[in-house]
């Protein structure tokens, strides 16, 4: 038997119970892991609020840290008592709320060294998003200057170091002055390119980008948070450049921001927009589309390794429990989280040597 952390209905956090499951066994391909940290996304408690359907009851959780308990038939590369991290994305026995999981080779690679399961546990899914963010979607380069919104958050604060490795010149929004701290004493971005946000209308922001700028638009303009930060983007961005948004949003807006000849900054400024949805592979693509995860996740374990790369700042929340699940759920509601939120299954926050 497991514990895991289910809904079995839709609705508040009170809906994530611990329960017992079976104990899965991996199939052919499928690397069963034993979790030892899982992160808590804003994806999670939107999807226990229902808002993408799903069959109940549900294990949520799309990103863990833990180590190889069996592997399948024809895996290749890994073996039992191996360390490595996994994203949670496509077909997998469960989500990571629980202590075991099995999921296909594909979504699975060798944790790195360096960071314990606390700290690689927040990579997954946010370093993997900010990766083909940047350079898939954007293709960001040196000399080029990059507006990130929501730089401190875990997908953030993974693209603003992505960029800078790049060449590219960094300005960044920031909500608090705990948000400005981070963003220039960790994550290395010049104090004078940190534009607060909070209490200035989308007006002052253009104003500031513009002038911390030297009067000129940005080449590149990531919407990390949506709303009015996807506006800003689009009212900043230059002649030619791309917006990437991971932010969905309502119909209406989306027609009259993006697809409006006469009133939609693309079309005038004949710039590109691109969607970054990390899942879309695993969802609806064939298993030949899944290598890629493998290659990326290997990609950011040697930056990480090679000190190129931090792990987002991580918010312990401590051992796993239905308190710990629900707890980091209502933080999540709550917004202004600085990084990631990650549960621990054990002694995961000790750094491995």
């Amino acid at each position: 038997m497991m514990q895991v952390v289910q809904i079995s209905a839709f609705g508040p956090v009170e809906n994530l119970v611990l329960t017992e499951r079976e104990r899965i066994e991996p199939g052919a391909g499928e690397v069963l892991i034993k979790v030892k940290a899982t992160a808590v996304n804003p994806i999670d408690y939107k999807m226990r609020q229902g808002l993408f359907g799903g069959e109940l009851p549900m294990v949520l959780g799309h990103d863990l840290a833990g180590v190889v308990a069996e592997v399948g038939d024809g895996v290749e590369g890994l073996r039992e008592g191996d360390e490595v991290w996994s994203y949670l994305g496509g077909p997998k026995s469960n989500g990571s709320y629980a202590q075991f999981v099995s999921v296909p080779r594909e979504f699975v690679s060798r944790k790195p060294v360096n960071l314990s399961f606390l700290e690689a546990a927040a990579v997954p899914l946010t370093g993997l998003t900010a990766y083909e963010a940047v350079f898939e979607k954007a293709r960001v380069s040196a000399g080029q200057t990059v507006l990130i919104t929501g730089s401190t958050g875990g997908v953030g604060s993974m693209a603003v170091q992505m960029c800078l490795l790049q060449g590219a010149r960094v300005l960044a929004t920031a909500g608090s002055d705990r948000s400005r701290h981070y963003c220039a004493q960790v994550l290395g971005v010049p104090e004078s390119q940190i534009i607060c946000h909070r209490n200035r209308s989308l007006e002052e922001l253009e104003l500031e980008i513009y002038r911390v700028n030297g009067g000129r638009p940005v080449d590149v303009a990531f919407d990390f948070v949506g709303h009015r930060m996807k506006q800003l983007c689009l009212r900043v961005i230059g002649f030619g450049g791309a917006v990437v948004s991971i932010v969905e949003e309502p119909n209406e807006l989306l027609a009259s921001q993006l697809f409006d000849a006469r009133n939609s900054p693309l079309f005038t400024k004949s710039a590109s927009m691109h969607f970054q949805f990390l899942g879309a592979r695993a969802l609806f693509g064939t298993r030949a589309d899944w290598k890629v995860y493998e290659t990326e996740l290997e990609r950011l374990a040697q930056w990480m390794e090679e000190g190129k790369l931090k792990p987002p700042q991580v918010g312990d929340l401590g051992n796993f429990s239905e308190a710990s699940i629900q707890g980091a759920h209502r933080m999540l509601e709550e917004g202004d989280i600085q990084g990631k939120l990650v549960v621990r299954f054990s002694e995961a926050g000790r750094r491995m040597t």
